[in-house]
């Protein structure tokens, strides 16, 4: 008995000795050792009970060493540990950033197998862009951010994935929320995280849709906090961009005088002319209008306000966001018109609620709605400005008693702009989604269950206001001595009053989407499985025939880990496509991926360098249907040629139509990635990815494998083909000495094409096939210089070797000059090569540096690219006066052939309509390179004492500069922009941030 007591007594005092609890202080910083607050604590086995760190990352509890406890921030961090001390240091890094790969599913660096890379709003906010794709240069490695138009209600930018894979086009997928949308309905103030998904790992997902690429764009929800106000405004003042200078009234005549001499014509203007051009002599009859200066202000507004209200209750978390800017434009004279303008303007008021709500302790319902009202006009004419840089400053003037004037080879560019009236679109957009979750642990632990549906609506009216003006028609009238003495008037057309065309719908979509998720997540002591069975179903209707399309998808995906050091995932998905052919619509896409976290072995732990290390890879298979079309399984006839039936009347005839496309079949990607992920001295994060994808069934039309006895149009087949291989970068420095704290992070990816087979037609010259050359990559003549004097014998005839043009009946000195790639003694058609780059560029990166002192600090982003071709072929900038139709600019003029700088960078002046000077060649192209500072951010945040007072948590206060310069090789125009539209811009912002 006395034995036994003693047994019993010391295994309770084991049990006692096991179970000890101790006091834990934890304290949750970042890498910069910033404390974190609000991430809420759970005790693995104990989820009910939840911690919440402060304000100063502080959380107090009872705990056993070893206890293993879980981090997480509500959509945006994710970590655990085991504590190990009373006092305890825990560092949330990029690693624990959460990023949603779509259907719901977040997830962390350090835990998958994925090829993924994504910011968060912190990083996205130094940009100042309001649209949220043009926060994102040079951010994420492997995702191309391309400069679109630049009207504020079209400043989208194109956007790829791992350059381009398929010379059919590029459609990379867009989810905000896991739902596809429009961004530019977005408010960048809207997103907490944006992920990229780059192999066939993450993308398999995506079916028949995924093989481009897809971003997902998170949008914030709420924290662990009592309701909080956050309100930002700011003001941008906005300046043109580099436009050209084009040549005053002198140097024009100069200029049209010596392009007649080379022509062999009379000169336009005298030598009295031109002195009274020089000296400003009498401005009605030698006019010298700055066509910039009449048609553009130096300066354009935008001003953003917007504020948003989050917090969490006891069953209740919600996100409210309410944002209003407006932009008044760059043209100048916009209010000629009596009680209308006709500057470019825009009006956008959004509203955004996630609401998220618990019915029961294991359902939640989750809301999201957003509304976008959007109002913005231009001139009925367009923004495009070719008439301002075609028409001549010595031309005409603008007006004559109070009459517009024009002549018979130029239209008045300012009255085209402000007399035509305006155009009003009004865009109504619906965004809404509703989420259920349901946990079934009841039933099976670890299983639960998820349905989404969504419905997004959107249309645009078209309110046009048109008018016609009345205008004198001038020719100008010579003394006997050839110099200008007046005009001669015609007057043409009427002011007439505005037209209205009642509101026209101009586009309208609805799209509906609906997911059935069933997952199961559970951890068997080192053994970690999370099984997923989604269903997946969407429908986009747009307006217009053949224009509904349709997906579903059945999804499995599977990841399973050991001991946080060995990660699998599968996908499997079953994905079917409206566009496929009736009983043959579905494909399957396997993938599959594997992750080793070296770190996490024994052998490791006394590495006290390397902080992280993973090895990951990764194979399968993705489709794209966005090139397939309705119906190309069917032969459909046309109208053939007219003929005259009865009396006078043509009718049209019947004709065959092309062969219908047989065995369609959407294009598959077969995508290999390997990557290395490595963290070094407690703050140097290194990323580097390699990737091989090979892109088959790509459509292209059959012509150029079948003869043309054939005698009717050939079908279409699936037999293209593209390597697309490449590798990116990513490197990151981040550390704090005190009150100072620096960071420096860079991205860097190169993505290179080679089209493998593409049902090419003859070329009896290999240097002409597109086959073996990068998708779209520049193909012309290759410029050799300029005819010389000495190339021309004594009778102007060409000297015996010299290469003959066959392109004009006789070339002169300062011509261009090509290569003859077939020796053939002419230049013809068969000397048009392959050369130079593409317009996509191969080499894409970006650095952001930032630093910090106290509560003043700044921030840089520079972003360049690389390896790819601009095309400089617009008229009168780079291609002047010929067809005397058009104007010269300053840069052609200080760069051109005369018999006295032979080696210049531009073809002599011509008036005449040169085939060969003007053909598409080598000649008209530059380096696109580039490096750009995109954002350029000064802020100051005020002492928490000063503020207190005043109910603020945070006042910070903060000027930008956006697109502040450029380093390329086109200097006059912007190298991302070379286009006569409205004009890129450079701004400077000033503005405040307040959370109350």
């Amino acid at each position: 008995m006395k034995r036994l007591s003693v047994i019993i007594l010391f295994t309770c005092l084991c049990c006692l000795l096991r179970a000890q609890e101790y006091l834990v202080n934890l304290y949750i910083v970042d890498k910069q050792d910033n404390p974190i607050s609000e991430v809420v604590m759970t005790i693995v086995g104990n989820n009910m009970k939840k911690f919440i760190s402060d304000s100063d990352g502080f959380i107090q509890f009872q705990a056993e060493k070893g206890t293993e406890i879980i981090f997480s921030k509500y959509n945006q961090m994710l970590g655990r540990t085991i504590v190990s001390a009373e006092r305890q240091f825990v560092t949330l890094d990029d690693n624990n950033c959460l990023l949603e790969v779509g259907y719901d599913e977040r997830l962390t660096k350090e835990n998958t197998s994925l090829a993924i890379s994504g910011v968060t709003a912190k990083e996205m906010r130094v940009s100042g862009q309001t649209n949220v794709m043009n926060t994102l240069y040079g951010l994420i490695p492997g995702l191309s951010v391309i400069q679109g138009e630049n009207l504020p209600w079209q400043s989208n930018p194109d956007v790829y994935v791992r350059g381009r894979g398929s010379f059919g086009g590029n459609n990379v997928i867009i989810l905000v929320d896991g739902i596809e949308r429009d961004l530019t309905n977005i408010h960048s103030e809207e997103i907490e995280s944006v992920t990229v998904l780059k192999d066939a790992a993450a993308l398999a997902l995506y079916g028949n849709r995924g093989a481009d690429g897809v971003v997902c764009f998170t949008t914030k929800r709420d924290g662990e906090h009592k309701f909080r106000t956050h309100v930002n405004y700011n003001l941008s003042i906005q300046n043109p961009f580099r436009i050209p200078e084009m040549a005053n009234a002198y140097n024009y005549g100069n200029a049209l005088n010596e392009a007649l001499c080379n022509d062999g014509m009379a000169p336009r203007y005298t030598q009295y002319d031109l002195r009274n051009m020089l000296n400003g002599v009498n401005s009605y009859l030698y006019p010298n209008i700055d066509w910039k200066n009449e048609l553009l202000r130096n300066t354009g507004f935008n001003h953003d306000l917007n504020f948003s209200f989050d917090g969490t209750s006891k069953r209740m978390r919600y996100y409210v966001f309410a944002d209003y800017s407006s932009n008044r434009g760059f043209f100048n004279n916009t209010d000629l018109n009596d009680g209308y303008s006709t500057q470019t303007e825009m009006y956008s008021l959004r509203l955004r609620t996630n609401l998220e709500t618990d019915i029961s302790p294991t359902s939640t319902l989750r809301i999201n709605l957003m509304g976008h009202l959007q109002q913005y006009q231009y001139p009925t004419a367009g923004t495009d400005l070719t008439d301002m840089y075609n028409t001549p400053s010595a031309a005409f003037p603008i007006k004559s008693n109070n009459m517009w004037l024009q002549n018979q080879i130029f239209k008045n560019p300012l009255a085209q702009k402000t007399a035509k009236g305006y155009t009003t679109m009004l865009q109504r957009t619906l965004f809404a989604d509703l989420t259920f979750d349901q946990n079934l642990s009841m039933l099976i632990k670890g299983l639960s269950a998820q349905l989404r549906i969504s419905y997004d609506n959107s249309a645009d009216m078209d309110d046009t206001r048109s008018k016609e003006y009345a205008y004198n028609n001038v020719t100008q009238l010579f003394n006997e001595s050839g110099n200008i003495y007046d005009y001669l008037y015609t007057r043409y057309g009427n002011d007439t009053e505005l037209v209205f065309n009642n509101g026209v719908l101009a586009t309208q979509f609805m799209r509906t989407s609906i997911w059935a998720k069933l997952n199961y997540i559970r951890d068997f002591n080192a053994h970690h499985v999370n099984a997923k069975v989604i269903f997946s179903q969407g429908k986009s209707k747009f307006r217009g025939a053949n224009n509904t399309f349709m997906y579903r998808d059945y999804i499995l995906n599977t990841e399973y880990s050991y001991d946080d050091r060995y990660i699998i995932n599968g996908v499997l998905t079953c994905a079917g496509s409206a566009k496929l052919v009736k009983g043959d619509k579905y494909r399957f896409y396997p993938a599959l991926s594997a992750a080793w976290v070296i770190s996490n072995e024994k052998f490791m732990k006394n590495a006290k360098n390397i902080d992280y290390l993973k090895l990951r890879a990764s194979y399968g298979i993705v489709g794209n249907d966005s090139r397939l079309s309705y119906d190309m399984d069917k032969r459909f006839n046309g109208n053939g040629k007219k003929y005259i039936f009865v009396g006078t009347k043509l009718l049209n005839g019947m004709t065959h139509g092309a062969l219908a496309s047989t065995d369609m079949e959407l294009e598959k990607d077969y995508k290999t990635n390997v990557g290395i992920e490595l963290g070094l001295f407690d703050g140097l994060a290194f990323e580097i990815d390699g990737f091989y994808n090979r892109r088959k069934n790509i459509r292209v039309n059959s012509t150029g494998s079948v003869s043309s006895v054939l005698g009717v149009g050939a079908s279409d087949v699936f037999t293209g083909e593209v390597k697309n291989y490449g590798v990116e970068i990513a490197l990151g420095y981040k550390q704090r000495i005190k009150d100072f704290a620096y960071h420096i992070q860079g991205t860097f990816s190169y993505a290179k094409n080679e089209i493998m087979r593409m049902e090419e037609a003859y070329h009896p010259y290999g240097y002409m096939y597109q086959t073996g050359q990068s998708i779209e990559r520049f193909y012309g003549l290759v410029a050799d210089g300029f005819y010389q004097e000495s190339d021309f014998d004594n009778n102007g005839k060409l000297q015996s070797g010299v290469p003959v043009s066959t392109f004009i009946s006789e070339v002169r000195p300062g011509d261009v000059k090509y290569k003859d790639l077939n020796e053939d003694g002419k230049i013809d058609e068969y000397d048009n090569t392959y050369q130079l780059y593409s317009n996509l560029p191969e080499i894409y990166y970006g650095f952001n540096v930032g630093a910090y002192y106290k509560n003043v600090g700044f921030n840089a982003c520079f972003q360049g690219a690389g390896h790819f071709t601009v095309t400089t072929d617009l008229e009168s900038i780079y291609q002047p006066l010929y067809g005397n139709d058009k104007n010269i600019s300053n840069h052609y003029l200080k760069d051109y052939w005369t018999r006295y700088t032979p080696n210049a960078r531009y073809p002599r002046l011509t008036t005449l309509s040169n085939n060969n000077n003007y053909r598409t060649s080598s000649l008209w192209t530059e380096r696109g390179d580039f490096l750009k500072l995109r954002a350029l951010e000064i802020y100051y945040k005020l002492p928490k004492q000063w503020i207190k007072n005043l109910h603020m948590n945070e006042c910070r206060f903060f000027l930008k500069g956006m697109n502040l310069f450029s380093i390329d090789h086109i200097d006059i125009m912007d190298p991302e922009y070379v286009s006569m539209g409205y004009p890129s811009m450079r701004s400077y912002q000033i503005g405040v941030n307040v959370l109350f």
